[in-house]
């Protein structure tokens, strides 16, 4: 058991701190190669939703989960606030573990009570809310964009790709932060800041149970992803530390009740869980002690595995560092889908970079999932 947890720890790490590389990628490569423990991969999913804080905040390289936090949390890096960013992520992950502990009787009873037409109800008055708060002409620009980017969407998934999601996040929030960041001033990241959490330490808990809520919600309503539940955070929290605090409490909350989901209803509302073998309900006190186990163990190294990485990443020129992010995020996309994962990946950059023209919220690209489910 130990054996598993450690294991699952490592390869959460791996995945989390490596640009590109989703534990659920990583999850099915060792699914391939016969390693399928539930623990294992339980334990590697948390982990990842703990530490993928680093490169999209450091680099600007999103995932799924992470996707709306880029910008924020790319902001406060450049102002020399990058572990701050971190001790964010850590804590919000971890308060979330914390806060899901007395939540899971209620869900457990709740979940199968889910119907599937209140999906696209939920997120058809998101679509409406997130166009309708940007004011005048925005609204047309914004609704363009959430066009624009859910057009891509519904065309990609349509194209069997083997990592859609990659390119798709990549162009529409990763690369076009990495070029924009390739005209600023700043030339190297880094700071040497103490990185303390300038928010109240209630304020930073009653932020952490929103966050963890909408994961829940995230969890129970398939078509509500965990960036769409972000996205009521962003209407709630205006400010970039607000803002962060409610995203990565509702990155872990999701994984975590996307995996009660799975030991109360059998349904697979993520990726790694997707990858697991069925489970009794009756076994969650486990997995509730291994949540605490890994949660506890992944803070004792983050924080000094983050100023590594921080430090060796300060040494490099920012122009160079960005170019060689940029380079690696088109090869990646080239090794994933070939040219056709190529061409994704630029129509989304273009959509990215027409947002920031326009000046609107980046958050209008979610129409990339949105638009799919709303059209069916």
């Amino acid at each position: 058991m130990l054996r598993e947890l450690l294991m699952g720890i490592a390869g959460g790490t791996l995945s989390g701190i490596a640009p590109g590389i989703h534990v659920n990628t990583l999850g099915a490569f060792l699914s391939g190669i016969g390693v399928r423990s539930n623990l294992l991969l339980f334990a590697m999913g948390l982990t990842h939703t703990f530490l993928d804080v680093i490169p999209s905040a450091f680099l600007g390289v999103p995932d799924e989960g992470t996707a709306l936090g880029v910008l924020p949390a790319h902001r406060l890096v450049l102002r020399g606030r990058a572990m701050e960013v971190v001790r964010i992520a850590l804590w919000a992950s971890f308060l979330a573990v914390l806060l899901f502990i007395p939540l899971v009787p209620f869900y457990m009873v709740i979940a199968p009570l889910y119907r599937p037409e209140l999906g696209r109800l939920a997120v058809l008055f998101l679509a409406l809310l997130l166009v309708l708060s940007e004011r005048g002409l925005q609204r047309l620009y914004a609704l363009a964009i959430f066009l624009l980017s859910g057009i891509l969407g519904i065309l990609t998934f349509r194209l069997g790709l083997s990592q859609p999601f990659y390119h798709l996040f990549t162009g529409l929030f990763g690369l076009p932060v990495v070029l924009l960041a390739l005209r600023s001033g700043a030339a190297r990241i880094g700071g040497g800041e103490d990185g303390r959490i300038l928010l109240g330490r209630r304020r930073f808990v009653g932020l952490s149970l929103l966050g963890t809520l909408l994961g829940m919600v995230a969890s129970l309503v398939p078509a509500f992803t965990a960036s769409q539940a972000a996205l009521i955070g962003s209407f709630l929290s205006k400010d970039e530390r607000s803002f962060l605090t409610v995203v990565f409490s509702v990155n872990t909350a999701n994984f975590m009740f996307s995996f009660a989901n799975f030991l109360s209803t059998g349904r697979r509302r993520n990726g790694i869980v997707a990858l697991m073998a069925p489970v009794p309900g009756s076994d969650i006190s486990f997995y509730l002690l291994a949540a605490v186990f890994v949660s506890m163990a992944v803070l004792l190294y983050a924080e000094p595995l983050a100023a590594l990485i921080l430090r060796l990443l300060g040494r490099v020129p920012y122009r160079a560092l960005n170019f060689a992010v940029a380079g690696v995020l088109v090869a990646l996309s080239y090794l994933f889908d070939g040219v056709t994962g190529l061409v994704v990946l630029l129509g989304g950059t273009m959509i990215g970079l027409l947002a920031a023209v326009l000046g609107v919220k980046r958050t209008n690209c979610m129409g990339v999932l949105m638009l799919p489910i709303i059209i069916g």
